[in-house]
């Protein structure tokens, strides 16, 4: 359900503005009406380009945190300089990591280059140079390389590596030169290099662990300068919100708080130099949402959020669709024995989680696992094995007589989509009922139920053949459904002339006929979504059986033990993927268009 709301208007004087901003902060409930963008202010901007440029690296460094690191508690600094002089050491460690990478992979490239040359004396060619005679470093391609330059320049080969010929001449200057490309004489031995490199690397690995150290002990310091900022956000962005009045000496402000907190805001508001009043929340008011429910329908929450929030003026209707999304989930997967094993894994999962948002994804797992291995264990399938209840043998298929068989199974994906259907209408009437009168929702009450008593008459009628009883039934159905066609037919818009409300009602009798096939027909994926994964997980039990079979003793289980690893290791993670992703289809295209689902609703944010 959705809290209910109430209006607050503040007046403040302007010199007492950023006080009672403070005092309202402190207070912590009261959402802030946001009449200006945050997009037309720069400094407003910046904040969030340096809260975003935060954000990366925070990432970065909590990427680099130790697996046994304990849980590190927020530290929000005093002031500004504190929170920049933590963020530019862990910049100066980072980038002097990258530095120091770079130097590394640049001292190793040039390490590989002088060992093409060989070993050499530094010393010794120094005492040549200063001798006069001078030692040059030539490279040319192999097939060029001339013998007559070792009598002409004094060459001497050093190497032949890939293609190309590394020589030196000896000689003075002014003498002729080949026609090569002359290197860069070295400047240090390949023993200076590799300790070099050596020094390079101890002094990265050292740098390192100061980061990892800082990860470990100081990231609660990068996580309370984030919070400083949003904070400082916050409360500039909400200077921006109140319009002056009475030549910029007054500041007017709107906010909205929820119902049942509105007697403890009273008290403290009077404390607060300002006037306050509470008033009637106008039609076009874009009055924020919190959404209120039971701890089971609050674990789906964050399905209805990955959509849109519901509006004020709507139904939140979270904890309507969540038995449908966990039935929904279960046939999907199709097999009990996969749905033990994610229920023991979001239960471990849960165990070791820390965080609340990831322990209420975890509870939401727990109960689509359990709803899975109840519901795919009566399909009759665990493992991909079919269960001895089922009349069939374990390494088989299900037997057509067993009573949850391909055929029934089909039909059940149907009419629990004609059931999700018809319960949607009902809910999308009862929301018009609400916001418009009961009148208004009637036309869509008698779809509702045009379609429910229509489809009950018409299985009557085929089932009472020679039953008084069940005939009279289906006339009395189809009566009802007749009525309600009527109604639905005649009276779709109240106020309008009968003609209006005809042609209204055959242009809805065409949407909700033609809907109806094409919605009913997709939920036939339930069906065959669940049977893929159940075949799937006998295929490969079959295979690994067949593979095995024939190999020796003990040679054979570690075969089959490999083959049913992966082979339901991939049913399973595919299993998982289109069991979210088609019961989410189902949720938001079909039963939000029958409930007919507004959204757009924004969601409360107290400014605290």
């Amino acid at each position: 359900m959705i809290e209910r709301m109430q209006k607050y208007l503040f007046l403040i004087y302007h010199r007492e503005y950023e006080g009672f901003l403070q005092s309202l902060r402190d207070l912590g409930v009261v959402h802030i009406k946001e009449t200006k963008s945050s997009k037309q202010f720069d400094n407003l901007q910046s904040l969030l380009a340096k809260r975003r440029d935060l954000a990366d690296l925070r990432r970065r460094v909590k990427s680099l945190r130790s697996k046994d690191a304990p849980e590190v508690s927020v530290l929000v600094p005093q002031t500004e300089e504190q929170g920049v002089a933590v963020r530019t050491e862990i910049e100066k460690l980072l980038e002097w990591e990258r530095d120091l990478a770079t130097q590394i992979s640049s001292q190793k490239r040039e390490i590989d280059y002088w060992n093409i040359w060989g070993e050499y004396d530094l010393h010794q060619m120094q005492n040549l140079e200063r001798a006069g005679y001078k030692l040059h470093f030539y490279t040319v391609a192999s097939q060029q390389f001339q013998e007559q330059w070792i009598e002409e320049f004094r060459a001497i080969k050093i190497n032949d590596f890939r293609a190309q010929a590394y020589f030196v001449t000896l000689g003075q200057d002014g003498d002729r030169r080949p026609e090569a490309e002359e290197v860069k004489a070295p400047t240090a031995s390949i023993e200076d290099m590799r300790k070099k490199l050596e020094a390079l690397e101890q002094e990265a690995e050292e740098t390192h662990n100061k980061i990892v150290e800082f990860a470990d002990t100081r990231i609660g310091e990068l996580d309370g300068y984030d919070l400083f900022i949003e904070r400082d956000f916050d409360f500039s962005n909400a200077l921006i919100q109140a319009e002056p009045e009475a030549n910029d000496t007054l500041m007017v402000l709107e906010g909205w708080v929820p119902e049942k907190m509105a007697s403890k805001v009273a008290p403290a508001l009077d404390r607060v130099p300002c006037y306050y009043e509470q008033v009637a929340i106008q039609e076009g008011d874009n009055v924020p949402v919190k959404l209120k429910n039971n701890r089971y329908a609050r674990l789906f929450e964050m399905i209805t959020k990955m959509y849109s929030l519901p509006n004020y003026g709507e139904l939140d209707i979270t904890a309507l669709f969540a038995p449908f999304f966990m039935l929904f989930f279960a046939l999907c997967f199709g097999d009990g024995g996969y749905g033990l094993l994610l229920l023991i894994g979001a239960t471990i999962a849960k165990m070791k989680a820390k965080d609340d948002a990831i322990k209420s994804v975890c509870s939401m797992l727990m109960w689509l696992g359990g709803t899975t291995a109840i519901v795919g264990s009566l399909m009759g399938t665990v493992f991909g094995m079919v269960m001895p209840w089922t009349g069939g043998e374990i390494l088989g298929s299900v037997p057509d007589t067993y009573i949850l068989n391909q055929s029934t199974m089909m039909y059940l994906s149907i009419v629990l989509g004609l059931i999700q259907i018809v319960f949607g209408k009902f809910v999308a009437g009862y929301k018009t009922q609400v916001q418009r009168g009961f009148k208004y929702g009637l036309a869509t009450y008698c779809w509702a139920v045009l379609i429910l008593f229509g489809g009950l008459g018409l299985v009557a009628m085929m089932f009472g053949n020679g039953n008084a009883i069940l005939g009279m039934a289906s006339k009395v159905l189809l009566g009802i459904a007749a009525l309600a066609f009527v109604i639905a037919l005649f009276y779709n818009t109240p106020g309008k002339n009968i003609f209006l409300n005809f042609g209204s009602g055959l242009w809805a009798t065409y949407n909700n006929a033609s809907g109806l096939l094409g919605d009913t027909l997709s939920y036939i994926r339930l069906f065959a979504i669940g049977l893929t994964g159940g075949i799937l997980g006998g295929v490969f039990n079959n295979l690994a059986v067949q593979v095995g079979g024939g190999l020796p003793v003990g040679l054979n289980f570690v075969v089959m033990a490999v083959i049913l690893l992966f082979g339901h290791g991939l049913n399973f993670g595919l299993c998982m993927i289109s069991s979210l992703v088609h019961p989410l289809r189902l949720t938001f295209v079909e039963f939000y268009k029958n409930a007919e689902f507004e959204g757009g609703g924004r969601q409360y944010n107290p400014f605290k």
